[in-house]
């Protein structure tokens, strides 16, 4: 592969990141391009200024679960695993749900869990194994264009089962309200979690922030690998040539460009060479807002690891989640998730703060948080609908021969998700390499089809 033309990687997100390393490992000649200073995109560090003093933190709250194989298999080769700890799956809720899985042999450890759960009646246990019994009995297929909640109606889910516990797994994951949110993708996060070995439904939590996790030592990692990277580089235009692809003013002739951006971001690029974007143009954002919460390290309440809160906009309680981030310099940190956040945008944000800081004294007790800051990712993810477009990394083949996509949006079964977009940029390499192999052997040879290739990246 020394030989062949170097490859432009349009984006630095987890994504971008995935499909620079396996190019670059492969001996190709990788030039990574990303508008901001900082890798990481969409799951990055940020410096937050506070009355305690400043932090490092997160953009926003992720999960990373046991089901993530890609992704933890990609920070175990950058040396992140001794920040990684494994927690068997624990759903407790302010209003009294208890739902554990116990260390026994899929399927008993969720079997066990249901039968010595808190806060469900016998009716309602049953319910869960109806679904997902259905489920598996379906091969984990929902109907065509069915929503989640058209999915729980049909397997005769009871109402306060569907509120209190399917409703914020679908928000959580899919970043999308249950009657908007596609079955089919609840379906396969279903699988691939409740529905798969002990270990997928295992929380895995950092004890870094992410930009620690992944990005800087992906970086680290491509500039000894020689990539050259090029942050803080907003890429305007992409122009064809006869010596290849041109990525903005950059002079060199590229053989392959990725686009491992958002897709609005792609269908900015792409229009003006006359692609059709309209299925690139089709997928809607979907903000989340992270309300990062400090107390003095010794003051603080005693936080969950994690605890489901009980949502009431009526009541300005807005968030779903709290999470620990334990002490960070002075401070004790809770991250408070507010997902498919474009609800609270029409809200005055010292109501939303002011809520939230209420919300988190009645489900945690103890002094109220001492400071609060709100960081909103407001183009977070896509919203998860069953008509949004499924698209494949090599979508512009024909029309545009070496443009390729990635990204969480470009791997169809899943949610917009940190897995998603690290096998998505996996796969992407994967053709990639494919189609730079088969050009160097010449016309008429064979060439690996993006379908398997996912299916190679997949079991990765």
């Amino acid at each position: 592969m020394h030989g062949a033309r170097p490859v432009a990687v349009v984006g630095a997100g987890w994504s971008g990141l995935a499909a620079a390393l396996v190019l670059a490992r492969a001996g190709v000649r990788v030039t990574l391009f990303d508008a901001a200073p900082r890798a990481g995109g969409r799951a990055r560090t940020v410096e937050l200024a506070t009355p305690l003093g400043r932090i490092a933190i997160d953009n926003g709250q992720h999960l990373i679960v046991g089901a993530y194989r890609a992704t933890l298999q990609l920070l175990d080769e950058l040396g992140a695993t001794p920040h990684l700890a494994r927690h068997p799956m624990r759903l407790e809720s302010v209003s009294g749900l208890s739902l554990r899985t116990a260390p026994l042999p899929a399927p008993l450890h969720l079997a066990w869990g249901l039968l010595r759960a808190r806060g469900l009646r016998w009716s309602e246990r049953l319910a869960v194994i109806r679904l997902l019994h259905g489920l598996g009995r379906a091969d984990w297929r929902a109907r065509e264009g069915e929503t989640v909640a058209a999915l729980l109606a049909r397997h005769r889910q009871p109402v306060a089962l569907a509120a209190r516990l399917w409703a914020p797994l679908c928000v959580a994951t899919l970043n999308t309200l249950p009657q908007h949110a596609c079955a089919r993708t609840f379906a396969t996060v279903l699988r691939d979690t409740l529905g798969a070995t002990r270990a997928a439904s295992d929380f895995v939590a950092p004890d870094a922030p992410l930009g620690a996790l992944l990005p800087d030592r992906a970086v680290a990692q491509l500039r000894k690998l020689g990539a050259t990277l090029r942050l803080h580089t907003t890429v305007r235009e992409l122009q064809r040539s006869a010596d290849g692809w041109h990525v903005g003013a950059h002079a060199t002739g590229f053989a392959t460009v990725l686009l491992a951006l958002p897709p609005w971001s792609a269908a900015r690029l792409a229009a003006p060479l006359g692609l059709d974007v309209a299925a690139l143009q089709a997928f809607e954002p979907e903000p989340i807002a992270t309300a990062w919460a400090l107390w003095p390290a010794g003051e603080a309440p005693r936080v969950p690891r994690w605890l489901m809160l009980d949502e009431d906009p009526a009541r300005q309680r807005f968030g779903q989640w709290v999470f620990d981030r334990g002490v960070i310099g002075a401070a004790r940190v809770a991250g408070v998730v507010v997902s498919v956040a474009s609800r609270i945008a029409g809200e005055p944000p010292g109501a939303v703060a002011a809520g939230i800081v209420d919300q988190l004294r009645e489900a945690i007790g103890g002094p109220p948080a001492a400071a609060l800051r709100i960081v909103t990712e407001r183009r977070a993810t896509f919203r998860c609908t069953p008509l949004r477009p499924r698209l494949s990394c090599d979508h512009f083949r024909h029309p545009a021969p070496g443009l390729w996509l990635a990204g969480d949006w470009v791997w169809p079964d899943y949610p917009a998700t940190l897995e998603a977009a690290v096998r998505s940029g996996r796969h992407a390499a994967a053709c990639i390499l494919a189609d730079l192999a088969a050009q160097s052997v010449g016309p008429g040879s064979a060439r690996s089809t993006p379908r398997s290739q996912r299916q190679a990246a997949s079991s990765a």
